[in-house]
């Protein structure tokens, strides 16, 4: 990470008091910045063997880079030849001329997905002081292509909570992975004391993914130790507790991780937390899958996937089978998401946010056969009286809607429910309501701007009940969206945004729009804290729908999964991102929330997105933050 330099008095520079016509202060905040503890404090000596490194009294600068990964990995974990269930060990070449041995593994595997998974690495550094850990990428052209699965590791020391990945980030277009390919990718983990440690690596997600299914993929070219002086250490330590700088929300939509890496008691869900820590993440929002099922032992409603019949299982997706028997082994093994992740983000600093998404139900054909029966829940079946009313479409033929009518009482408390079941039962630090899932939340044609926003001032009521209990405040938050998929205002949603805010209900507001300057300002005068929501989407008007760039973009439908290879969606690139990011931050929002990006997860790069200094220079410069794209390699 890039250490700002810290500036007397920059401190109390607010970006929320930022405008576009405020030059003085947005230069003040996004001067140069001096580097210190991502860098070597000096040109030191450079060991290749973790024994000599170890003998040897290390002084910050000194690296240790080792190439030959044979020499750290038990020999019963790789093979020089192609054999399933191991890594491949393969010698390689530098364009400058260095040498080494990298560990690979990509196998499309199938069904026989669990007898590919290579062993774990174990290997013991115990080194002292601290060191800036950074992992070689084989940025390899591998096929099949897979957005955001090029390789890397999942990377742990001993006393971590769990495991965090350690890859490149790279955007997707036209089926390509972009940026240089066949180049080494030196990724940066974090700094850590290494006295007594051990370093565990494994294939990301500590498992195979869905998409192509059965496929196994991992890689690593070298390991590189640099150590840190004290002054570098104290640069870092205030650096990860700066809470100016914490400005960033991931949401995790509850669904998508479990249906890319199913396998059970691997981690799934408290991997994300873990590779969060120690960076500009403020809060974390999980989510459940939809708005009628749980992914938690739930007394409101029904869990995903519940009552299937075997005929119906058969419909869905592979990965749908999985996620499905991954909740219910969670559910029964008290390790559902919502339990394991807490303790991780507050062992990291991060606030942990229970988010719903406030309408989401989903119709049989869309994705295949037999998606209500697994998505809806049960409360949707029994009571098909409570949804909103079917709709007549431009040729004149009603259409039934895939929602609940939030006018009706047992709708409201219903949805109440769930929400405070979740205050009630887990270790939350709010409540958000995902109003972009997907809008019209409220019925247009039928309900005034009373339903929801009465229904706001309900939930705050019964949320503060449940603090007076713990003894605590619980924030609540919204997410909102104007334009973009919505293809309605707010006001066009019967939304009155206003009202909320006015109603001081919201403790901060997260806004997916085109246009923030109102928005932005009724949050301002209501001293309501804003976050701008950015979806998976370019940044043109209108995004991905009016880009000719981002077309055919989907969720798998079943059989797609099985393909050797699948279609490859489109995803935005960090330097793309963070482009425009630079030019939001300027409108003075207080934050950023990122919901499905970098595919499933959102990557390594949005742990640096709070640094708006930074974001200016890296912008200019075209890099990614967390990694160096050096030389040209080659497996000999």
């Amino acid at each position: 990470m890039e250490r700002r330099d810290f500036i007397s008095g920059l401190a109390s520079i607010s970006l929320s008091g930022l405008g576009t016509n405020n030059k003085a202060a947005w230069a003040e905040l996004t001067k140069n910045v001096q580097r210190s503890f991502m860098e070597p404090e000096q040109a030191g000596r450079c060991f290749t063997d973790i024994r000599e490194a170890r003998a040897a009294r290390l002084n910050p600068g000194d690296q240790l880079l080792v190439r030959e990964l044979d020499s750290i990995a038990a020999k019963s974990t790789w093979s020089k030849e192609r054999m399933r269930g191991k890594w491949e060990l393969h010698p390689y070449q530098l364009s400058d001329a260095q040498m080494g041995r990298l560990l690979l593994v990509n196998d499309v595997a199938g069904n026989d997905g669990p007898s590919a998974i290579p062993p774990e690495l174990e290997m013991k550094l115990d080194l002292p002081g601290w060191y800036a850990i950074w992992i070689g990428v084989p940025m390899l052209d591998l096929k099949p292509t897979v957005a955001s699965y090029y390789g890397g590791v999942d990377a742990a020391l001993d006393n971590d909570s769990d495991y965090a990945q350690v890859a490149p980030d790279r955007g997707t277009r036209h089926s390509k992975i972009m940026g240089a390919m066949n180049v080494e990718v030196s990724c940066y983990w974090k700094c850590a004391r290494l006295d007594g440690r051990t370093l565990r690596l494994r294939v990301p997600y500590g498992t195979w993914i869905s998409f192509p299914w059965g496929m196994v993929r991992g890689s690593i070219s070298s390991l590189n130790l640099v150590k840190l002086s004290n002054q570098q250490v104290e640069a870092y330590k205030r650096d990860m507790y700066d809470s100016s700088t914490k400005r960033v929300i991931v949401v995790n939509d509850g669904f998508s991780p479990i249906f890319n890496a199913g396998e059970l008691e691997r981690g799934i869900t408290t991997r994300f937390p873990e590779t969060y820590r120690d960076s500009d993440i403020k809060m974390y929002f999980l989510q459940t899958p939809s708005t009628g099922v749980a992914s938690w032992p739930s007394e409101v409603t029904s869990s995903l996937g519940e009552g299937m019949t075997d005929a119906e299982w058969k419909e869905r997706r592979q990965g749908d089978r999985r996620a499905g028997d991954y909740i219910q082994w969670s559910i029964k093994n008290r390790q559902e998401s919502f339990r394991v992740a807490p303790p991780i983000c507050r062992k990291g600093a991060e606030e942990f946010h229970a988010s719903l998404r406030m309408n989401l139900f989903f119709r049989d054909g869309s994705m295949g056969k037999a998606l209500e029966s697994y998505f809806n829940g049960r409360f949707w079946k029994e009571y098909p009286e409570l949804r909103k009313r079917a709709r007549r479409s431009f040729d004149g033929q009603l259409s039934e809607s895939m929602q609940l009518d939030y006018a009706q009482p047992k709708v409201r408390r219903y949805i109440m429910d769930i929400l405070m079941e979740l205050a009630t039962q887990y270790d939350v630090d709010g409540i958000n309501m995902d109003f972009t899932r997907w809008p019209p939340i409220a019925d247009p044609a039928r309900h005034d701007f009373d339903v929801l926003t009465s229904f706001i001032k309900e939930v705050r009521e019964e949320l503060d009940r449940i603090s007076h209990k713990k003894g605590r405040k619980l924030a609540l938050s919204a997410m909102v969206v104007d334009g973009y998929h919505a293809k309605m205002t707010l006001s066009e949603q019967k939304i009155d945004l206003h009202a909320w805010l006015a109603s001081r209900a919201l403790d901060f507001i997260c806004v997916q729009a085109w246009d923030h300057s109102q928005f932005l300002a009724w949050a301002k005068q209501y001293k309501t804290p804003y976050y701008l929501v950015h979806d998976q989407d370019p940044w043109v008007q209108g995004g991905w729908r009016n880009d000719p760039d981002w077309t055919d973009n989907h969720d798998p439908l079943p059989g797609e999964d099985s393909q050797t290879q699948p279609p490859v969606n489109n995803t935005l690139d960090p330097t793309e991102y963070e482009a425009g990011f630079r030019e939001r931050y300027k409108l003075g929002i207080d934050g950023v929330c990122l919901v499905n990006s970098a595919g499933n997860s959102v990557g390594n790069f949005c742990r640096r997105l709070g640094h708006v200094r930074e974001i200016e220079e890296r912008v200019q410069r075209h890099e990614i933050w967390g990694q160096k794209s050096g030389s040209h390699i080659q497996l000999l």
